[in-house]
């Protein structure tokens, strides 16, 4: 019975260690791109194809995830010590093992991809992505708002992966289709970013002691809900135009999606950001946004 216990608590830190439902919403965006490719244009990424596209992915976040808990070990002792994995269920050493092998994974199904459409250059993408989430990890998140812009980039990046690769093969998908999956794009750059600068504020007290050079640290608290006031205000501007274009069309579904299930809680999270005055009921920002990231996400796929 104990043992049984203790494989499932390996199993639950080992989840935990590798972000297990940020890998499902990784590949949920990638599938959900890739139908939404189908339905507009009639080709995408073969069912195999898909498949080895979101392994890869999600093992370079893996690995990314895996390697950032090695780095930030001392600080996740003071912002979060109840939810530290390693050196608890998990030695800190195979933290290095399990980053060589998902990052192995990972590139092996870059280059296969990279191959099937025809330009090998493309496996520069998950090479590129492994560098830098492994440089993030060690350096660029001790640089000043750096760190965030990278993580934002490489979120943003996703929507378009499937693009990339079916347009090698068919290129000359709609500039409509396009637009739209990079509309898509937008919207993880910001709302991550977003997201970035809430967890930011969290972990305000490890930060500083592992001589980090976060925007709470540097501005302050205060400057830092003002940042990210604007930054909500900016993500409704952003969806403004797509919530007239839908009105105009008479879409009343979409138009009432974006407004009851994007905008409404990216108003409630702006109250919010007025009212809070300690970092940690942050946290509940942090999973409202990340709720929005889903539900924008669901859309593409319903609609």
């Amino acid at each position: 019975m104990n043992k049984n216990i203790s494989k499932y608590k390996l199993l639950y830190s080992f989840a935990k260690l590798i972000r297990i439902e940020n890998l499902f919403l990784m590949a949920f965006v990638l599938y959900v791109a890739n139908d939404y490719i189908y339905r507009k244009e009639m080709v995408a990424l073969s069912p195999i194809n898909l498949w080895i596209l979101i392994l890869s992915t999600i093992s370079i976040g893996a690995g990314g995830y895996v390697i950032n808990d090695y780095f930030d070990l001392k600080i996740d002792k003071v912002n979060k010590p109840n939810e530290v994995v390693l050196e608890k269920t998990i030695h800190r050493k195979a933290a290095i093992l399990w980053h060589l092998f998902f990052s192995i994974i990972g590139m092996i199904g870059g280059i296969y991809l990279a191959y099937l459409s025809g330009h090998l250059s493309l496996s520069s993408i998950q090479l590129a992505s492994i560098v830098l989430l492994l440089i993030y990890s060690n350096i660029l998140k001790k640089i000043f708002i750096l760190g965030n812009i990278t993580i934002s980039l490489l979120a943003g990046l996703l929507p378009i992966l499937p693009y990339i690769y079916i347009n090698a093969q068919h290129p000359h998908l709609s500039i409509i289709t396009a637009n739209a999956l990079v509309s898509l794009s937008a919207f993880a750059f910001f709302t991550t970013l977003i997201r970035e600068l809430i967890k930011d504020i969290q972990d305000i007290e490890g930060d500083s002691i592992g001589g980090r050079k976060t925007i709470p640290i540097v501005w302050g608290f205060l400057a830092s809900k003002i940042i990210i006031f604007f930054l909500l205000f900016l993500l409704i501007i952003f969806l403004l135009p797509f919530v007239v274009y839908y009105y105009w069309q008479r879409d009343y579904l979409s138009f009432w999606y974006h407004i009851l299930l994007l905008i409404l809680p990216t108003l409630i999270m702006m109250l919010l950001t007025i009212f809070y005055q300690h970092p940690k009921q942050f946290s509940t920002l942090s999973l409202l946004m990340k709720l929005i990231m889903l539900l924008g996400v669901i859309y593409y796929y319903i609609f």
